[in-house]
């Protein structure tokens, strides 16, 4: 036996290492982060499998995943079907746009578990958050969600549903399945509180007329600061926020009208009694 070798491994390409083992060996990784560079790629396989790669497989492992998202699409039926029988007394609901082909696309789906539903009916504020975010997968759409505030002051999803697009017409179906599932017909005794979205603002004066409608102040105030930036303006506009009777509220807006009164025009525009603690109405529903 030779004990002593100047032999060293090769490094470079082999035949086996080629784009598609890289898509199927690092899917899982490459779709948690699909915007992963080339060379963290090939620095993750060569920490790994000590060889130095000079091709990707990146475009391959997505285009294969955005293959997989299609098909489950047409899986929606037995997936709503095993969420039933799983879980009884859930509503889940499943849309389709049927084509004169025969064919049916997707439209919408909508999911509150039995669960969900009853803890909120039966542990939770009378409030619920409405709002809405792009999905930026190969299928697109928008995903809606309701959410409540427990007795722990904490965030509770209980309904959510995925829409083609985000819209008066979807905004509306989605809040009468949520208020089918909880019991408020018209809203009374019942706080939403939303965006400046102007689809879901119709979208709730028709379906929940007496409910107290609030707009997130997060909402008005990142659009506030694109306009009018500064710690002053962000200290005012939260202590405005967070004043807890009007005339506080008004000796708040007069110095931001002292600052810029352009500030002061665009914030009485959004309608501060919707955003601001002062004129909330009084009643156990109401969040604190």
């Amino acid at each position: 036996m030779i004990d002593e070798h100047k032999c060293a491994r090769n490094y470079n390409l082999g035949r086996m290492v080629n784009s598609t083992w890289v898509a199927k060996t690092y899917a899982t990784m490459i779709e948690q982060n699909p915007s992963i560079k080339l060379r963290d790629l090939q620095s993750a396989i060569l920490e790994t499998y000590k060889c130095r790669v000079t091709i990707g497989g990146k475009e391959k492992a997505l285009a294969e995943f955005d293959k997989g998202l299609v098909e489950h699409y047409g899986k929606l039926w037995d997936y709503a079907e095993e969420l039933r029988k799983s879980n009884p007394r859930s509503t889940v609901l499943v849309g389709v746009n049927s084509m004169p082909d025969g064919k049916n696309y997707f439209k919408r789906f909508y999911v509150c578990l039995s669960g969900l539903k009853e803890a909120w009916v039966q542990g939770c504020r009378r409030v619920i958050g409405l709002d809405g975010c792009f999905l930026k997968t190969a299928c697109k759409g928008e995903l809606l969600s309701a959410v409540g505030r427990d007795a722990n002051n904490q965030i509770f999803p209980f309904a959510w549903a995925v829409v083609t697009v985000d819209n008066k017409d979807n905004w509306k179906w989605f809040m009468e399945c949520v208020i089918g599932d909880i019991g408020f017909s018209d809203g009374h005794g019942l706080t939403i509180i939303s965006d400046q979205h102007k689809g879901l603002l119709k979208a709730a004066k028709e379906v929940l007329p007496l409910a107290e409608h609030r707009q997130c102040a997060r909402h008005i105030y990142q659009n506030f600061r694109k306009r009018h930036t500064g710690v002053l303006f962000k200290n005012l506009f939260w202590k405005a926020s967070k004043a807890t009777y009007p005339e506080k509220f008004m000796q708040v807006m007069e110095e931001i009208k002292q600052a810029d009164h352009q500030a002061y025009d665009y914030l009485m525009k959004t309608d501060p009694k919707s955003w601001s603690r002062a004129y909330l109405e009084l009643g156990w529903h109401v969040m604190q």
